[in-house]
């Protein structure tokens, strides 16, 4: 999250200020200053890290960063050490420590290593993929203060089953990812990976945490058998799920600008696959392939975009992992269908299985460009439609219509590089809507 504000600060402080737009430019001897030298030696930044989104509340943290450049040879570092403190009003926490050095040792492979806290206290869960049920007032006290008392009574609400009926608390620590990735030829690259996570859950809450007398639904699911990756052994107490991959992708990248293509497209099949060789308590694999779209649509500023992503699990497939994805660009928001970085105004996880089918489709307007103090600023709006699906394995899959949602958003690009978008979408079949405060395109 917010990943690209640092290497934004990086780029900004060792680059020359953008020209103005051409309708103001005054004679280039006058606008071209010379070129500040490249960064060398250490260097330390420290940044605030803030975002919004209406499924996690409102998160806060900072970041510190400490950039060995070298003799500038190497851009935007050599190599970047980073430590970070990140959580929400709403209990997810994203801490970690990582190293980024896009030269390893001189070697062509970039190579990034990420040691991290992952927890989710309230993870979201809305049933099996075949039959995912959500009814608002199940999960809704409006007297939350009585709750208090009797944490199975909601006073003016016959419904109510219990506030942490649709949730359960996970925490991943340690979650250890080393990804390696190098140009293989023009537009071609390779990556490996391994990825180590060991994983808590529990599915029942204290009664001072609000905790019901009755099942939630996850609870009643796996007693009736209707859920995979658990059993009625995982719902005493603590249960802990060590899972362990090996992960490679072959990429094709013609984008013409990584942070927000024009042009271009940028497209990848992943496979990964843990086992007891691995260090996994669990047998199982993944393959993911991702297609994306650019494309200008008579000028520039008017561009149409598109992701195609399915990842397809099979084996002995833990519960945690029914949410994930595969890929290089995989990030701890990219999980389940719904949520900020995959289907906005659908409520975050709200499908989950062992098969995935996602589309984004954007048309995004650049309807205005500045450059106060020579520092270029561009103003995108865009529409949006998302749509996705799940499956619980390969045999159940069949033609159950896709979940949907549409809406708009706005994009402030900073230098090209650093981008801070809002997006706002809604979902007709769920009744749901969903606000998101957050860093770079979805895609």
């Amino acid at each position: 999250m917010v990943a690209s504000l640092v290497t934004a600060a990086a780029r900004a402080e060792g680059s020359s200020p953008a020209p103005l737009p051409e309708s103001t430019q005054e004679p280039a001897e006058e606008l071209t200053p010379t070129p500040p030298p490249p960064r060398t030696g250490w260097g330390v930044q420290g940044l605030p890290l803030i975002n919004y989104n209406s499924d996690e509340g409102l998160g806060y943290g900072a970041r510190l960063l400490v950039v060995d450049s070298g003799d500038g040879t190497i851009r935007p570092y050599r190599y970047a050490f980073m430590a970070q403190f990140f959580q929400t009003t709403v209990g997810v926490a994203i801490h970690r420590f990582a190293l980024d050095a896009p030269r390893f040792l001189d070697s062509p492979w970039r190579v990034v290593l990420d040691v991290a806290l992952l927890d989710d206290r309230f993870s979201p869960y809305y049933g099996p993929p075949e039959d995912t049920r959500y009814v608002p007032s199940f999960g809704i006290c409006d007297d939350r203060d009585a709750l208090k008392s009797n944490p199975n009574v909601c006073p003016g609400n016959p419904d109510f089953r219990g506030a942490r009926y649709y949730t359960f608390d996970q925490r991943t620590f340690p979650s250890i990812m080393l990804n390696l990735r190098r140009s293989l030829s023009g537009p071609w690259q390779v990556a490996a990976g391994y990825r180590f996570r060991l994983t808590t859950l529990r599915t029942r809450y204290a009664a001072d945490d609000l905790g019901q007398a009755r099942d939630s639904l996850l609870e009643e699911d796996v007693r009736a058998g209707r859920i995979s990756g658990l059993t009625v052994d995982h719902l005493d107490g603590v249960s802990t799920f060590r899972t362990a991959e090996v992960t490679a992708s072959l990429l094709l990248d013609l984008r013409d600008n990584e942070p927000a293509p024009v042009r271009g497209m940028f497209h990848e099949l992943a496979v990964r696959g843990a086992a007891g060789v691995t260090g996994s308590a669990f047998d199982y694999f993944g393959v993911t392939a991702s297609l994306r779209f650019y494309h200008p649509l008579g000028t520039d500023r008017l561009v149409a975009a598109l992701r195609i992503l399915a990842d397809v699990m099979g084996g002995d497939v833990p519960f945690p992992q029914l949410t994930s994805f595969g890929g290089v660009e995989w990030r701890e928001t990219m999980s389940g269908i719904g949520g900020v970085s995959t289907a906005r105004g659908i409520l975050k996880n709200r499908l989950r299985g062992q098969v995935k089918a996602l589309a984004n489709g954007e048309l995004r307007w650049k309807f205005l460009s500045v450059a106060p103090w020579n520092q270029h600023l561009d103003f995108t709006l865009l529409a949006f439609m998302d749509m996705g699906q799940a499956w619980a394995d390969l045999d159940s899959l069949d033609a159950r219509a896709p979940s949907y949602s549409g809406g708009g958003g706005l994009r402030i690009a900073w230098e090209d590089n650093f981008i801070v978008r809002l997006d706002y979408g809604v979902s007709p079949q769920d009744g749901t809507t969903g606000f998101y405060l957050d860093f770079n395109h979805v895609f």
